[in-house]
């Protein structure tokens, strides 16, 4: 596929969370389809998307090719008891971890149908959701294994920052950042 001239990038927020959610896990179906990810089953990212877009401060980007769905991001602010920090090594100083609920916005996800791969879709997408976003910094975490994709997030700017296994089931991920605040 070419890239698309033109991209229809629609925003959601919290209260439009169940109108999106089975588009969120039908795309993220056909992305992992086939893939030994222990995060990949639907009913296991089913509830990523449910906790996340329960969050009161979610915002969620949707790119569209005229009828086609391409792709999507979406995360929240890291609130003032965040765990998002805790289990990052090297350990982080208390200035770099202390969250106010408006400093950090954590990017949970972005996807991009195999078909508009490399189109700069998946940019087009990051930089509409994090468009006029308040906070100072973004994290994300990304599997360590998936050079590429880390080195296409170096390429706008995120820096790893440590290296963390979030929670029991997960795979090992870097921690990056981007913006003020970043080590």
């Amino acid at each position: 596929m070419t890239t698309p001239t033109r991209l229809d990038l629609r925003r959601y927020e919290h209260a439009d969370a169940r109108e999106i959610r089975e588009l969120l896990l039908d795309i993220h179906d056909e992305v992992y389809e086939g893939s030994d990810d222990p995060l990949a089953p639907r009913e296991v990212f089913a509830g990523f998307v449910d906790g996340w877009s329960s969050r009161e401060g979610f915002a969620c980007v949707v790119a569209y090719d005229e009828d086609q769905p391409v792709g999507y991001a979406y995360g929240a602010p890291l609130s003032p008891v965040t765990t998002w920090w805790a289990k990052v090594t090297p350990t982080l100083p208390e200035d770099f971890t202390a969250e106010t609920g408006a400093r950090t916005f954590a990017l949970s996800e972005l996807m991009v149908r195999v078909p508009w791969r490399r189109t700069g879709a998946s940019r087009r997408i990051h930089d509409a959701l994090l468009d006029g976003r308040p906070e100072e910094r973004v994290t994300l975490l990304v599997h360590k294994e998936h050079g590429k994709v880390r080195a296409l997030y170096e390429g706008w700017g995120y820096q790893t920052i440590g290296e963390c296994v979030p929670f029991d089931g997960a795979p090992e991920l870097c921690a990056m950042v981007l913006g003020q605040g970043q080590q």
